[in-house]
């Protein structure tokens, strides 16, 4: 689906994306690992065509107008309804009104918003925010999803009910890129990990076969992996 060779960023003398190659299939999940700085906002920057960059970017038959992006901050606009704010978005990809408001009434029935439909963006919990700030990204009906950080900074309630609807979008065979600090996230939602680290691909491979081939334990999770992986504690 998304295929990139040898792609690199710098930001002046710092190289934040160092050759980078990489195919993105569809219908799979993939978790984006790594510390602060390792790379992951740029990748994605670039794939969202963001940011500038050397090495080339294939998107095979993906149209720009079929991704779907779910940026860390709040990309919602305060002053309008729940609703409205959906509608604006579609309106963006020129999708015909009443098809939009049919797709909008479904996200806001399927996250749990449907009770704060004509609500003010700006009046809404951080929890409510962050499922207005998914589902705008879902409004065109994208055949790929990519999130960052999209459970930063809520409620465990509301953090569940997003998760759930995720893996229900996953398990519909929805193609997602996801990056998050949140490891018990990543191990349970996504069926493929890579691990940066100062900008290069370190390590990749299916989740479930990296941490029970790398783990320390019969019961080693994904964070008993991501510790051992940044300590080069495993053979890479």
């Amino acid at each position: 689906m998304i295929r990139l060779e040898h792609v690199s960023k710098s930001y002046k003398k710092v190289l934040a994306l160092s050759d980078f190659s990489y195919h993105f299939e569809a219908h799979k999940s993939y978790g984006i690992l790594g510390v602060n700085g390792a790379g992951k906002s740029t990748l994605i920057a670039c794939i969202t065509r963001n940011l500038a960059y050397r090495g080339k970017i294939d998107f095979e038959d993906l149209s720009p107008w079929e991704i779907g992006y779910v940026p860390q901050e709040l990309a919602i606009y305060p002053e309008l309804s729940v609703l409205d704010n959906l509608l604006f978005f579609a309106s963006a990809y020129r999708i015909d009104k009443r098809q939009a408001r049919e797709t909008a009434e479904g996200l806001i029935e399927c996250v749990g918003l449907a009770d704060k439909r004509d609500a003010l963006a700006k009046s809404l919990s951080g929890g409510m925010k962050r499922k207005l700030n998914l589902i705008t990204a879902l409004v065109h009906k994208p055949k790929i999803l990519i999130c960052d950080e999209v459970c930063v900074g809520i409620d465990p309630v509301s953090r569940d009910e997003i998760l759930k609807y995720l893996r229900e979008l996953r398990d519909a065979g929805m193609t997602m890129l996801y990056c998050s600090h949140y490891l018990d996230e990543v191990e349970h939602l996504c069926n493929q990990i890579i691990f940066l680290n100062e900008g290069r691909l370190i390590l990749e491979g299916e989740t479930q076969r990296l941490v029970a081939e790398m783990g320390e334990s019969e019961h080693a999770n994904l964070s008993d992996l991501f510790m051992k992986v940044m300590r080069k504690e495993v053979s890479l």
